[in-house]
């Protein structure tokens, strides 16, 4: 069993996410409510930006703190144990078949809880707006007296209350969309109901309106990115500068979608923090923990809303669910706008949560705990490079250049940081003759007819792959006018094409090829002779405007190109929108005026 409460990104079994519950540093140390206030700054972080947090010190008069007392057993008659969780905002105690939520004395930048009659109001408006989603879960605001030596529950209001908590039923966590997809047991019925729950809710759900609700997602990322950044170590810093970049192309690029979805009545009064872990799969559907303590943060697209749903069940690594969440919205009338624009508000979900993640691993006081909640921070970084570029698609990135170039390892680097599949001529050549990449194929398949077949089927591949949704990385010399021209025909009619150009000193290109083992050669049978004939008569994309081509010295390290790609393929193209070519050639493959 479980209860509602914050038990996302900050409670331990995330942070420990292979090693189940670990003990936490509590961030905050309110001991004995009731006590003044005052204040320190966090030490996240050596470049983190100063705010407050608030502290209630010890009463050395009073044996037991609320929280000490709340923690056992004998303060819950009847009730033989008692689970406490700890979140950056509260504490939770599980007693029974109730749970009471405590909200901390904290004071952040995104919320004021340091009074207590700022927690007692949050305490009401998150019963107030939960009851919607979650009905009947929770049940009354519960006010804390002092006794003589501890403390008691009473009902509220009542005089002398030190504290207030939120007294909930409990629910089966077990029964958590998170717990069922952890398990491989989410059903696409499920699915399809979780689906038409939200759809139904958007639907009902107050119209909000924003004057500029481009400049509010620009303001968001900016404030996020720059509290992000000063958690980061440099290598994190790097990349999330990199999508800093992106999160500022991508609003105006999109101006005239997200302007017409506001218009069109998009905004709404959602939930705000819908991960998986909030939507429990119980007859009927809750979905638990809408954000209660800043109102604005729920006046949101529906799109941006089940971004945030999809982009967690992705991170489960249930990316077919998510597809088919998105779909079954669709279905049931909810308007989730398009692929590009959910890509990019789930990116921005995602690096929230590394945001998150590494707050809590600076307050984890268990070393391994600590490292799991990093790493965790790392996978999440990761799926929101994977979504920054499925915002950017979907399209086709031709990655040429002569043998021995660093072609290969460009794209191996690429497919790794974007998600996308690699097509390569030389594994595609080997895999139709029944061999191992390490193997050298015969005369027969470097024939022109046998080279061009190649290039005409991995433009198919390549066409069938963006219709899925997906982009994809085509890994090929593409140095022959007589290739490309097949690798046009194949992908057909007007598809959204750019070129990378790798480029590198001949005598370097002939040395890698010298130096390069068979495993390493990705299925290229180019020695060191071939790649100096070949790279002699290489031609560059002449059949493409020059703004769809990029080259780049493949010497570079690949990190850096990839982000030099990201940048130019942002400046260029609306992202999510890319250009597209489509050419006539005549019978030699030339292009045709």
């Amino acid at each position: 069993m479980s209860t509602i409460g914050e038990l996302g990104a900050f409670l331990s079994r995330e942070a420990a996410a292979s090693g189940g519950d670990q003990p936490l540093k509590p961030a905050v140390t309110p001991l004995t409510v009731g006590q003044p206030a005052r204040h320190r700054p966090t030490a996240s972080s050596s470049r983190a930006e100063p705010h407050e947090v608030s502290v209630l010190t010890r009463d050395e008069a009073r044996p037991l703190s609320v929280v000490e007392a709340m923690s056992r057993s004998g303060f819950y008659p009847g009730c033989p144990a008692v689970t406490v969780r700890e979140t950056h905002t509260a504490w939770v105690f599980l007693a029974g078949d109730r749970a009471y939520k405590v909200k901390k004395p904290v004071q952040m930048q995104f919320l004021d809880f340091s009074t207590l009659e700022q927690r007692r109001l949050a305490c009401q408006q998150e019963l107030r707006v939960n009851r919607e989603l979650a009905p009947g879960l929770g049940l009354r605001l519960r006010a804390i007296v002092a006794l003589s030596d501890s403390y008691a529950l009473v009902d509220a209001p009542a005089s002398g209350a030190v504290e207030y908590a939120i007294e909930m039923r409990r629910f089966d966590e077990a029964r958590t969309m998170s717990a069922l997809s952890r398990r491989g047991e989410l059903a696409d019925e499920q699915l399809r109901a979780v689906a038409r729950r939200l759809a139904a809710f958007h639907a009902a759900a107050q119209v909000l309106s924003r004057r500029d609700r481009v400049a509010d997602i620009k303001r968001a990322c900016d404030r996020n990115l720059r509290e992000l950044l000063a958690l980061a170590d440099d290598a994190t810093a790097l990349r999330v500068a990199a999508l800093e970049r992106f999160a500022g192309a991508f609003p105006v690029a999109h101006r005239g979608e997200i302007v017409a979805r506001a218009d069109s009545g998009c905004i709404r009064d959602g939930h705000g923090d819908l991960r998986a872990e909030h939507v429990v799969l119980e007859a009927p559907i809750m979905i638990v923990d809408r954000l209660e303590f800043d109102p604005r943060l729920r006046e949101i697209d529906v799109s941006d809303d089940l971004a945030f749903l999809a982009m967690d069940l992705e991170r489960l690594g249930a990316h077919d669910s998510a597809r088919l969440l998105v779909e079954s919205y669709r279905a049931a009338g909810g308007d989730p706008g398009s692929d590009a624009l959910l890509a990019f508000y789930g990116a921005q979900h995602a690096l929230v949560r590394v945001k998150v993640t590494l707050l809590r691993a600076a307050q984890l006081d268990d070393p391994a705990a600590e490292s799991a909640a990093r790493r965790l921070a790392g996978e999440l970084l990761g799926l929101a490079e994977r979504l920054a570029w499925r915002a950017r698609g979907p399209l086709v990135l031709a990655i040429g250049g002569p043998p021995a170039s660093g072609k290969s390892t460009l794209a191996g680097a690429l497919s790794h940081r974007s998600g996308w599949p690699v097509l390569s001529s030389d594994a595609l050549r080997k895999r139709r003759r029944g061999l191992a990449l390490t193997a050298t194929a015969p005369d027969a398949a470097y024939t022109s007819d046998a080279r061009a077949a190649i290039y005409r089927e991995l433009a198919e591949l390549a066409r069938a792959s963006l219709a899925d949704g997906d982009g994809t990385i085509i890994d090929a010399t593409f140095g022959d006018p007589g290739l490309r021209a097949a690798f046009l025909e194949g992908l057909g009619g007007e598809q959204p094409l750019w070129a990378l150009q790798c480029r590198a000193p001949a005598p370097l290109r002939e040395r890698w090829a010298r130096e390069r083992a068979p495993a390493d050669a990705c299925g290229s049978d180019a020695a060191p002779a071939v790649v100096a004939r070949l790279g002699a008569r290489s031609s560059g994309w002449d059949e493409l405007p020059e703004e769809m081509i990029l080259t780049l010295r493949s010497d570079s390290d690949s990190l850096l190109l990839i982000d030099q790609i990201a940048d130019w393929l942002d400046a260029r193209v609306p992202v999510g929108f890319p250009a597209a070519v489509r050419l006539d050639t005549d019978a030699t493959g030339a292009p045709r005026d």
